[in-house]
């Protein structure tokens, strides 16, 4: 079986945003295996359609063992999903990976730490040394102010997505092929100002990584979404609270609906959502209309 092959036509006409995760799966994939990825994909692959399927379902197993949440195992089997078509598509295979998708609870918890638990995380950052405080409280500002996922926040890139004179950003969003600008509030705007002060107009990644273990040179090395995670996490846990990037989008959200007093088009646009639909989850958990409706029958 030949992986590489297999693995450039997986690669062919997905998105960097795209590649990132589904390269992070497989690579989970392979630490099951505990070989390599490209190992574990020709082996994989080599598989008769039989094997192959007790050999996911033995994945799936070992996943729900380790407690992943639901949402966490369809994206792994997602990954392995699109990995059986391109082969399928080039001839590799013959045969589609076929497995029940672990249901998943859309939108537990919209709400977020809140406005005051935001609050906190920004009280926690100012109180960090320049250049972390500068960089870290700019990307928080965006997470709610502006309501970014943390993928589309270390995308940004500088000159090119960032217009402080227009007050906007511009941003690949979600299932996207094509970048759009995004006006951003004055607490934004006044947070990359200050952001800006301090990183120099060197063009690159807007936000890059500032530990000592990154290379100093010529290219910066972007912000990862995993090293915003931790950041979050990180001051998270310094104000009691268990916080995670896209907590930060559902307090933004929410504060929205809060705000307009439930204008749905408005938080839509806000959120960058494709349908409001899924605002009715933030809808419900904000205003907890099933608590009311039971105190209404049971006093």
């Amino acid at each position: 079986m030949d992986a590489d092959a297999v693995l450039a036509a997986w690669e062919a006409g997905k998105s960097r945003k795209t590649l990132l995760g589904y390269g992070w799966d497989l690579a989970q994939f392979a630490r099951w295996r505990g070989t390599t990825r490209d190992a574990a994909v020709a082996w994989f692959l080599g598989l008769g359609a039989g094997e192959a399927h007790e050999a996911a379902l033995g994945y799936l197993r070992a996943m729900q063992d380790q407690g992943l949440a639901p949402a966490t195992v369809q994206r792994r089997l997602s990954a392995l999903r699109s990995l059986v078509k391109a082969a399928r598509l080039i001839g590799m295979v013959s045969w589609a990976l076929e497995l029940p998708a672990p249901k998943v609870i859309p939108f537990r918890d919209t709400r977020g730490p809140g406005r005051a638990g935001f609050h906190a995380l920004v009280v926690a950052a100012e109180a960090q040394e320049d250049p972390f405080r500068a960089r870290n409280l700019a990307i928080l500002w965006l997470l709610y102010g502006r309501g970014l996922r943390r993928g589309e926040a270390v995308g940004l890139g500088f000159p090119e997505d960032v217009d402080l004179a227009g007050s906007r950003v511009r941003v690949l969003g979600k299932h996207r092929q094509e970048r759009e600008w995004a006006t951003i509030p004055p607490a934004c705007v006044r947070a990359l100002v200050r952001w800006m002060e301090v990183r120099g107009d060197e063009a690159g990644p807007l936000f890059f990584r500032l530990d000592r273990a990154a290379h100093y040179g010529p290219v910066l090395e972007p912000l990862t979404g995993l090293a915003v995670a931790d950041m979050v996490r990180g001051l998270g846990d310094r104000t009691g609270q268990r916080v995670r990037p896209h907590g930060l989008r559902h307090a933004g959200i929410t504060d929205v609906l809060d705000a307009t007093h439930g204008d749905f088009r408005k938080a839509q646009r806000f959120g960058r959502l494709k349908s409001a639909n899924v605002l009715r989850f933030y809808d419900d958990n904000r205003e907890d209309a099933g608590g009311e409706a039971a105190r209404l029958i049971a006093p």
